[in-house]
């Protein structure tokens, strides 16, 4: 009988290390429903063994170091046509590797030594793939400014409730601020950063489920927060390990995840432009920004290839009758198709709400913030027949254009 056809499901392993072998057996003796099915042989070596044994999902050991075994595994995939989730265990990482898993679309990828708890989540994980739906997984949006102080960390947070509560999107929604030197999205909401990432920084597989909830700020609305403490006197990186392990953690037990970007590029940047759905640029109405925005994109382009697609938002868009400046004809002509639209200037309304430690739609839910941004972020929710004109911005919202 067709073992994907029946509650019992086949899970095949790709790998010469017999030391791995017993770790998976281990892993999945107490299962019922799982059947391991060994292939000991190297990635390379693979002609239509997974096909032959009728895998549900599978799991494939390789060398990501050597681009045999990567062009090996681009042809699997291939071949697979979409079919069978794998999912990738390599000895380590580097970020060329860990762009082209991104790229292929892997279930998921493991770092060894790999725990069996991971081991069995990831699998588990990647055989309800097919039946959870369109929305199964991680919906990424990433925010990175194109210059300083131009108030991403408002508009992050402020997604963030959007997307929590939403009609179409409302689930559970986390940010993740990866500003680790300066970065202020916990402070926000007056919630104390809790992310250690000293606890991780030298075995990024430590941090799992229960480790995450410890480090977890959470908001009296059921939003959390993933922050470190900041350290202004210390420029410090991570190991694109680090960033990927826990971003790819996070992406497994929340619906919605926002990203508050540093406008430094890091080591792991491309990486999390890679994997993220939807990525936006914060500019605001001068002439300097607006051309260093230029530059961003072509920077992405460039680092990133088509893949990503930067939609840019111009936060504090005000523009007054008969004053001389930048026109909204100007925005359009220099960033054209990256325009998503702009966000009024209020600033009376979000500096009470930094200084409250609240989000915008508590002080006023109906405000032009909001609702500007709504029209961005969820289009289809935003309000279509409304008494008064909604003057400059009312046509700059556009929907998501998704990563293909």
């Amino acid at each position: 009988m067709n073992a994907k056809s029946t509650n019992n499901k086949r899970v095949g392993l790709v790998t010469q290390d017999k030391e791995f072998i017993q770790t998976v057996r281990t892993a999945f003796a107490s299962s019922e429903n799982i059947q391991l099915a060994v292939i000991e042989k190297s990635v390379a070596e693979l002609r239509g063994e997974i096909q032959d044994a009728d895998c549900s999902a599978v799991i494939i050991d390789i060398d990501a170091s050597r681009l045999e075994e990567v062009e090996s595994l681009q042809r699997i995939k291939r071949r697979l046509e979409g079919t069978t989730p794998v999912v990738v265990v390599t000895q380590q990482f580097n970020a060329a590797a860990v762009r082209i898993l991104v790229q292929l679309q892997v279930a998921d990828f493991l770092t060894k030594p790999v725990t069996t708890t991971d081991l069995v989540r990831s699998c588990i994980r990647a055989l309800q793939g097919p039946g959870r739906g369109e929305q199964a997984e991680a919906q990424i949006s990433t925010f990175m400014p194109a210059a300083g102080g131009v108030g991403t960390t408002t508009l992050v947070l402020q997604t963030a409730f959007q997307l929590h509560t939403s009609a179409t999107r409302g689930a559970a929604t986390c940010v993740v601020d990866l500003n680790f030197q300066q970065g202020s999205c916990a402070e926000y909401l007056d919630l104390e950063p809790r992310f250690d990432i000293s606890e991780i920084e030298n075995q990024p597989e430590r941090l799992d489920r229960q480790l995450l909830d410890v480090m977890l700020s959470k908001h009296s609305s059921g939003l959390c927060v993933l922050a470190a403490p900041t350290a202004p006197t210390e420029m410090r990186t991570f190991n694109t390990d680090v960033v990927v392990r826990m971003l790819d953690l996070v992406s497994a037990y929340f619906d919605n995840v926002v990203i508050d970007l540093p406008r430094t590029w890091f080591p792991w940047t491309e990486t999390v432009l890679l994997g993220s759905n939807d990525l936006f640029l914060v500019s605001e109405l001068t002439v300097p920004c607006l051309r260093h925005t230029q530059r961003l994109i072509g920077a992405i382009y460039e680092h990133c290839g088509k893949e990503v697609k930067p939609r840019v938002i111009v936060n504090r868009f005000e523009q007054r009758m008969f004053e001389n400046g930048i026109k909204q004809a100007d925005v359009e002509d220099i960033l054209g198709e990256h325009f998503a639209g702009g966000i009024s200037n209020n600033y009376r309304l979000v500096r009470e709400a930094v200084d409250r430690g609240v989000p915008l739609q508590d002080i006023d839910p109906n405000a032009n913030v909001i609702e500007d941004l709504k029209r961005i972020i969820l289009p289809d929710e935003a309000s279509v027949m409304v008494s008064k004109p909604k003057g400059l911005l009312s046509g700059f919202g556009r929907g998501f254009l998704r990563r293909a």
